[in-house]
């Protein structure tokens, strides 16, 4: 039998050992060396306002609602087809999502259908840019405009990415990136902030300093004083270590996954049927981040066959999020018909994607899948 081929990998090269290393030699665990290297070199490259490292994206999502001073009653507008963490982030403040469905071409959230749901308690529109595909965010801007409510972007899949030559995550008032180990870039544990619009700056600053002016204190001024909400929100020295060794290497991991997405995109368009259609990026101004390559069947049935035939070749691939509406939680949340989003999470299937697939693994999963969707 053939060896096993993970979905995921991440990528650990020498840096990474060098710098955690280092960081145990100079037994500084927070707030120390790594996290200002990598705060620095991420902001820099993404051309960000202000960017703060912080524990995950979950976090960065956190403190975008207190920034918004989001309150009970406020709603705000999201895709169902997304991780907990961006509903949570809008619950843990007291506010409301309201779920709105997704365009099958990209999995994004439809901004012809969000506009229908904004109303008098709209606060905030959070976009997903699923798969590290930009959503349309020339006419989200317009909504943001038009109607005076907070855009919030969650970049959790699209470090790199680009709309319109901006980077994703800085376009909108704030954008929350994931440097989970199963994304990109990895930091263990990490993610950051990316602060847009510079009257946010220095109240970012307060609530990641736990609600104090310790980022502000000065030879005149030798104390810091509590300010208001915070709390312990950045990322620890080992996680920005981590990431900063892998942003050492930034353009070959990125131009690693570019080249397979790439690839399977060549291969299996060649396929034409009617039982599946493939995620892909038809849109000029929208650079992939290429964090997922995925299938999109039509129905559950040929979904899990596919997945078990996969298996069944060692081959290890997955099915995505389901739907935030359609979970026993979600369900408190009252929300119109949501049928693309089921479509999409009866359907979908993430191959793997990681800088350290062989091209002779690459050209075997492949192979195994064009066997399978020839004779679907």
């Amino acid at each position: 039998m053939q060896n096993k081929i993970l979905f995921n990998k991440p990528s650990i090269g020498k840096y990474e050992k060098l710098f955690i290393n280092q960081v145990i030699d100079n037994k500084k665990f927070t707030d120390g060396e790594f996290q200002n290297k990598a705060k620095n070199l991420i902001g820099n490259l993404i051309k960000s306002k202000s960017l703060e490292l912080t524990h995950s994206c979950s976090s960065a999502l956190e403190i975008s609602m207190l920034l918004i001073d989001l309150k009970k009653g406020d709603e705000v507008i999201m895709p169902s087809y997304t991780f907990t963490s961006t509903a949570n982030a809008v619950l843990l403040r007291g506010g409301k999502p309201v779920f709105v469905d997704v365009s099958p071409h990209d999995v994004n959230l439809n901004y012809k259908l969000v506009e229908k749901k904004i109303t008098k308690k709209t606060k905030a529109i959070i976009v997903v840019h699923y798969a590290g595909i930009a959503c349309d965010m020339n006419n989200f801007l317009k909504l943001k405009k038009k109607h005076k409510i907070f855009l919030i972007e969650d970049a959790a899949h699209a470090f790199l990415g680009k709309f319109n030559n901006k980077f994703l995550g800085t376009i909108g008032d704030f954008g929350a990136f994931s440097f989970h180990e199963t994304k990109n870039f990895v930091g263990g544990q990490c993610g950051a902030l990316s602060v847009n619009d510079p009257k946010y700056i220095k109240k970012a600053q307060i609530i990641l300093d736990k609600g104090t002016d310790r980022s502000f204190v000065d030879n005149k001024k030798k104390y810091y004083s509590w300010k208001g909400i915070g709390s312990e929100y950045r990322a620890t020295e080992l996680s920005s270590a981590l990431l900063y060794g892998q942003l050492k290497n930034y353009k070959k991991i990125f131009n690693s996954r570019k080249i397979i997405w790439n690839k399977y995109l060549k291969e299996l368009s060649q396929i034409k049927s009617d039982k599946f259609y493939l995620l892909q990026n038809n849109d000029v101004l929208k650079e992939n981040a290429y964090h997922v390559f995925a299938l999109i069947f039509n129905s559950l049935k040929y979904r899990d066959k596919y997945i078990a035939f996969m298996k069944n070749n060692n081959i290890d691939c997955y099915f995505h999020y389901y739907p935030l509406h359609m979970s026993k939680f979600g369900k408190n949340f009252k929300s119109h018909d949501l049928n693309v989003s089921e479509k999409i999470y009866n359907g979908l299937v993430r191959l793997p994607l990681y800088p350290s697939l062989s091209e002779r693994e690459v050209n075997r999963i492949i192979l195994i899948t064009k066997k399978f969707l020839k004779f679907i």
